[in-house]
């Protein structure tokens, strides 16, 4: 299978040499569960998008701008996941690919008043994606995060699978063609600590103290990119 990552930031130079860019990040996962599969990387922010008939799934990947924002290339973005709604491509949506495919598709994406969340949540699992091969009985997720935006309103034809109280909308589907999730199952330990560090001066000491201790937390990383496979797997068979 060959898959277009739509990559939509870059990581800051010094953890960059130490952890890659996002697309490294997402290739060598979704390669531990498939070491078939073929990458095309797509800079976004260059205006680069992958042609919708050429590729058997997509995934737009986390960034620090807004997806509420008005940049044209925001826009062009937008107008793509439209295209690919349409026709029922495979898409998944990591953190702010999450929240602009819920703009793009009628939802809302807002700043949110909880401030930053950083480190492992942990989420209620209400149900596995409806192409998900469940092998055994899972209700919590959890998983790295780093964001202050949130998605307020989901698409009307959205179905929630995951939610917290600190993120309602953490995880949902579109039809069996639409993966978005608010974590960054992407993140090793090592990365999602840098990021808090980073952060120090503008949270709390609580919220600093909190996030560190979280990273204690085993992750449910494959578990998500095994969710991620399986939707471009069952995306083949049709």
């Amino acid at each position: 299978m060959q898959i277009a990552l739509l990559n939509c930031d870059k990581v800051d130079q010094q953890l960059a040499e130490k952890y890659g860019e996002y697309t490294d990040m997402f290739i060598h996962h979704l390669a531990l569960q498939d070491a078939t599969l073929e990458f095309e990387v797509f800079n976004v922010l260059n205006n680069e998008l992958p042609k919708l008939n050429q590729f058997d799934g997509f995934l737009i990947t986390g960034s620090r701008h807004n997806a509420y924002d008005q940049q044209p290339w925001i826009l062009q973005l937008i107008t793509w996941i439209q295209q690919c709604e349409q026709l029922q491509r495979p898409l998944a949506g990591i953190c702010f690919g999450h929240q602009i495919i819920a703009r793009a598709l009628g939802g809302k994406v807002e700043k949110s008043s909880k401030g930053w969340g950083l480190g492992v949540a942990t989420n209620q699992l209400i149900k596995p994606p409806s192409w998900a091969k469940v092998e055994e009985p899972v209700s919590e997720l959890k998983i790295y995060v780093s964001h202050q935006d949130q998605v307020t309103e989901l698409p009307k034809q959205a179905e929630l699978l995951a939610s917290s109280e600190f993120c309602p909308n953490f995880m949902y589907q579109i039809d069996s063609n639409i993966f978005a999730i608010q974590g960054h199952p992407e993140f090793e330990r090592g990365y999602s600590e840098a990021l808090i560090d980073k952060r120090q001066m503008i949270l709390s000491p609580t919220q600093f103290v909190l996030a560190k201790a979280s990273l204690k937390h085993p992750v449910d990383a494959s578990l998500v990119f095994s969710w991620i496979l399986q939707l471009y797997q069952q995306a083949t068979k049709r």
